[in-house]
């Protein structure tokens, strides 16, 4: 197994999910990263290399307040790329 930051997997899953009800929100791909830039700089890293760390870090996904804490931040950055799309700079 790589080594991985879980909660890049989990906040892009959450994004996916999110996105599918925002008609509001630009969907292209160079949007697509910036929120989840955006959200991965405000929440810890998770970084797993084995299975067992994978299996305790989806354990922790099932709590409240770990689902609460990325879709605030999700919402925020959704937010902010609603305002200032970037996907028409040279960035």
């Amino acid at each position: 197994m790589e080594l991985r930051n879980y909660m890049e997997l989990v906040a892009d899953e959450a994004l996916g999910r999110m996105l599918v009800d925002r008609e509001d929100v630009c969907k292209c791909e160079h949007c697509r990263k910036d929120a989840l830039a955006l959200v991965l700089n405000r929440l810890p890293a998770k970084y797993i290399v084995t299975d067992k760390g994978r299996i305790m870090t989806k354990i922790k996904e099932t709590e409240v307040q770990f689902q609460a804490d990325i879709i605030r931040e999700l919402v925020k950055a959704l937010e902010i790329i609603k305002k200032s799309p970037r996907h028409n700079l040279n960035v």
